[in-house]
């Protein structure tokens, strides 16, 4: 049998069919990966995807499509980056070139070998690392007011160093989305809760390959994880 190669992460599966979701998700995580389940698109979209490092998608559900959910994903910038792969039993030729037209990363027909979808899962988180830049080192610097990243400044905004300030000088401790209103941003603006999703995008963009150090807490909020976690 051929020893699979580790490659852990946060997946995503989304499939109507209950029994295909629990083989998946028990070989999933039998291969290192955290596991998120949704029966349908509508579903998908109402969980955090900012850490989903993989999606594995059905097209034929009720509802949305895999096809429309997928084209959701890619028209919207803070999900734009999540390779897709599709899972499905439309195999016609046509099908799969509209897939592929979409931006996702592989288009895998039913039935389909659970070791061939975990190994071309592998392969497609494998390019997107390679494809990440190198680890540098990361300084926050409080009077100038800027993230140095590698002895390079970025660039940060009034909030979004207010929200990295916060959460680096108290690693570990989760913020919820009315915290960091409060914390982060002038008295007097009204924002909403996704200013917050928003803003948190926007600066692990700009973290490179800091950009996990901001983590989630599915339900809760973030916290900044210290660098020794991200190894």
């Amino acid at each position: 049998m051929t020893q699979l190669l580790k490659a852990p992460g946060n997946v995503l599966l989304v499939d109507d069919e209950q029994d295909i979701l629990d083989v998946l998700k028990f070989n999933f995580t039998k291969s290192g990966f955290n596991v998120f389940t949704a029966s349908s698109a509508e579903d998908a979209l109402k969980l955090d995807l900012n850490e989903i490092n993989l999606i594995i998608l059905d097209v034929m559900m009720p509802g949305m499509s895999g096809f429309r959910f997928a084209m959701k994903l890619k028209e919207d910038p803070l999900t734009a980056d999540i390779p897709i792969i599709f899972l499905t039993a439309r195999s016609a030729r046509e099908d799969i070139i509209d897939g592929l037209r979409i931006g996702v990363d592989d288009y895998i027909t039913k039935p389909f070998s659970v070791q061939e979808l975990l190994l071309r899962s592998q392969a497609v988180l494998r390019r997107y690392e390679k494809a990440a830049p190198q680890k540098q080192s990361m300084l926050l610097d409080y009077e100038s007011k800027e993230l140095i990243i590698d002895g390079q400044p970025v660039q940060l905004t009034r909030t979004e160093f207010s929200i990295l300030s916060l959460l680096k000088e108290n690693p570990g401790r989760v913020y919820s989305r009315d915290q960091l209103l409060n914390r982060a941003w002038p008295e007097g603006i009204i924002v909403t809760d996704r200013s917050v999703d928003v803003s948190i995008a926007r600066l692990r963009r700009k973290l490179g390959p800091h950009s996990n150090c901001i983590a989630t807490r599915q339900g809760y909020g973030y916290y900044f994880k210290e660098e020794k976690d991200n190894a």
